[in-house]
């Protein structure tokens, strides 16, 4: 199922890879994003969709941004200031370096390879959002948004008690509201 839904990501020209990225930006109403949230992105790897545009739009509405650092136990997320340094940050990231403030987000925009609508996914196989997600999310609202191209869907993803389900998808087709 990772194979094929990254296959038909791979799949997708340049060009519609841009469209794609901005229409989601335009959609950053409907993402249900509480006032002065603090938003974790990610920086896009391989023919990832790219969420930048998406964060732009979200800090021109007054949120904080951070970007996630691969550590021990989980990902650790680092301000991102306008400006800021960006450095390694494993896993073919890069983010602000260990000079920038260590935040916790209020809100995850998650990568990912495959999803459904029941918010299920399937990452990259490390488990490094399911740890950080329970680690970071125990004891407080923590709102989980997917960001995927629309051929990323699939019928339904295998889950285990330790998965986190997405509240929202959003693709360059629109906002899915996930059924959990």
């Amino acid at each position: 199922m990772r194979r094929k839904a990254l296959a038909a990501r791979a799949a997708i020209p340049a060009e519609a890879r841009i469209e794609g990225a901005l229409a989601i930006a335009d959609a950053v109403d409907g993402l249900e994003v509480p006032r002065g949230a603090m938003v974790s992105g990610f920086w896009p790897i391989r023919d990832e969709v790219d969420p930048r545009p998406l964060m732009s739009a979200l800090r021109e509405r007054g949120h904080g941004l951070c970007l996630p650092v691969v550590a021990e136990p989980h990902l650790l997320f680092r301000e991102l200031l306008r400006g800021a340094e960006l450095v390694d940050a494993g896993f073919g990231t890069i983010a602000p370096g260990p000079e920038a403030a260590e935040v916790l987000p209020d809100v995850m925009l998650v990568p990912l390879a495959a999803f459904d609508r029941s918010g299920h996914r399937i990452g990259y196989g490390k488990g490094h959002y399911d740890r950080a997600i329970s680690a970071i999310g125990a004891g407080r609202a923590l709102h989980l948004i997917g960001v995927a191209y629309s051929v990323q869907e699939v019928d339904c993803v295998p889950f285990e008690e330790h998965d986190h389900p997405l509240d929202l998808v959003v693709t360059e087709a629109g906002v899915i509201r996930c059924r959990t």
